[in-house]
């Protein structure tokens, strides 16, 4: 029983994991609900989720809103460029539905090129210094050039999504405990095998 409780073994070290997701999951969604505050939440969740992957951790919830209150005006303009994107993207879907369905499989190949810049761009946001200008740039140059890395992220991030959705009984209260929480943990893993090409 000693072996079990010890930090280092590898059963308590994924409790530990899932605990911290959990907690920052709910923090994650309590400083979105305003909506416009929802892109320093995600910088402040992909803060903490890098520093999880990269064995850096502390207080998870003192750190996460430092991370809020440091990034959030910033955060907050880069939020708003994405969700005005992807409710011309939304408009555009619904649209297509009205009059021409086969349009859908282009707008929803946007919205996944939507959602994978995203990843980045709040990644980037969230472990350096630029103007939205370059995060953005490094965003889409990133999203191209380590594209099965990228496509990883998507695969992810959709499959749990539509999981939760179609089992929904079971899904819903995964996906509150770990809907945002665990693909950002998951890009942050992928990110921080690009992230020291950038910094060397």
């Amino acid at each position: 029983m000693k072996w079990f409780f010890d930090m280092d073994n590898p059963v308590m070290k994924t409790l530990s994991l899932a605990a911290d997701l959990i907690v920052l999951n709910l923090l994650a969604l309590v400083c979105a609900l305003p909506v416009v505050t929802a892109g320093a939440s995600l910088t402040a969740l992909f803060d903490q989720c890098i520093r999880i992957v990269r064995m850096e951790e502390g207080a998870i919830v003192r750190g996460f809103l430092r991370a809020f209150r440091a990034n959030f005006k910033k955060a907050t303009l880069l939020w708003l460029l994405f969700l005005a994107a992807g409710l011309l993207l939304w408009l555009d879907l619904l649209a297509a539905e009205a009059t021409i369905p086969a349009m859908r499989v282009g707008i929803l190949a946007l919205a996944l090129i939507w959602l994978a810049a995203l990843h980045y761009a709040f990644g980037l946001l969230a472990r350096y210094e630029n103007s939205l200008r370059g995060t953005l740039k490094n965003a889409f140059m990133l999203m191209v050039a380590c594209f099965p890395r990228t496509l990883g992220m998507l695969l992810f991030t959709v499959a749990l999504w539509l999981l939760g959705v179609t089992f929904y009984r079971v899904g819903a209260p995964l996906l509150l405990m770990f809907g945002l929480s665990l693909p950002c943990w998951f890009a942050s893993y992928v990110l921080n095998g690009i992230f020291p090409r950038l910094e060397s």
